[in-house]
């Protein structure tokens, strides 16, 4: 980094970027501060000259929101570091204008939930250059299609986040691009049959960077085994327990259907049995009957023979 053209503005208290810059500086460090939005325009319209900028720095400054075109008028810059941040929003088109981008880091700059608005942000039409994304120690669960086709990247780094599957989709677009190097060290991965393509494409490949520290994260069995050492049948998928229910419910449907054809076969059969045995039940109420005409109560009769 040429100190010569560099200005830091580090712990400045600052709440948006300053004026002043000098139209020479090519680095600029605004570290520290407290800009929670960056908005539109907010280096062009600030007066300052930004068009020599190659490296911009703005990690730790508690930005919480980029507005549409917030980078407007940094058209030559190279290097983007907005790591350390609390970014809650993006808008789509925030990174806009940056056509010479290479290189963009928001490590642990995310929070919970942003997946779709970054994915939108980052889409390969909004930065068409960009060689480098780092995205450490976020809060991301799934990738962006659009991402992984874009034909210049080269590093992707998407350790220490919370991917459990990567799509087959996904895999197959970044082995078109033999150049690129994926970190995914520290990602809690499910270790059954979904995870075949990541397990067959860590064993073809150099492309996984961080590969041999690639670690299962579930199912109980496989939790902290090293995914590059199992072998592809312990990549088992669990019982589907819902499928399990459905089949258990239609196997009692079909006896029950079978019961009724039964029942409704031999129809005559029970009706016949029904009407003997309400004949016998009837023979039998009338032999209780007769004896209790003839000897309505044989203990009153005892008692009043001994009177």
């Amino acid at each position: 980094m040429d100190k010569s053209r560099l200005v830091e503005c580090s712990n400045s208290n600052l709440t948006q970027i300053p004026r002043g810059i000098p139209p020479c500086a090519q680095n600029l460090l605004i570290t520290g501060n407290n800009i929670s939005v960056l908005r539109e325009s907010a280096f062009i319209g600030n007066g300052s000259g930004f068009g020599r900028l190659r490296i911009l720095s703005l990690q730790a400054n508690q930005i919480q929101g980029i507005e549409s075109s917030a980078f407007e008028g940094l058209a030559n810059l190279r290097t983007l570091n907005l790591s350390g941040n609390v970014l809650a929003s993006i808008a789509a088109d925030a990174f806009l204008g940056l056509c010479q981008l290479q290189s963009l880091s928001m490590n642990y700059a995310l929070q919970p939930a942003l997946e779709d608005q970054l994915w939108a942000a980052l889409h390969p039409n909004n930065l068409p250059n960009l060689t480098e994304l780092q995205v450490v120690g976020n809060y991301l669960t799934r990738l962006s299609e659009g991402m992984s086709t874009s034909s210049t990247l080269e590093v992707l780094d998407l350790r220490c986040n919370f991917l459990s599957r990567i799509g087959r989709g996904t895999i197959s677009s970044w082995q078109k691009h033999s150049k690129l190097k994926v970190y995914l060290f520290s990602n809690p991965l499910i270790c059954d049959c979904d995870l075949q393509p990541v397990y067959w494409w860590l064993k073809n490949t150099s492309q996984i960077a961080d590969g041999q520290w690639l670690t299962c994260f579930s199912p109980k069995t496989l939790s902290g085994s090293i995914l590059g050492q199992l072998r592809p049948e312990d990549l088992k998928c669990p019982e589907d327990t819902a499928a399990s229910y459905v089949f258990f419910g239609i196997v009692l449907a079909l006896i029950g259907a079978t019961f009724l054809m039964v029942l409704y076969l031999n129809r005559k059969g029970i009706e016949r049995w029904a009407r003997t045995f309400r004949e016998a039940c009837h023979d039998q109420m009338d032999g209780y009957q007769y004896r209790y005409e003839q000897d309505p109560e044989p203990r009153l009769a005892s008692v009043t023979a001994v009177v």
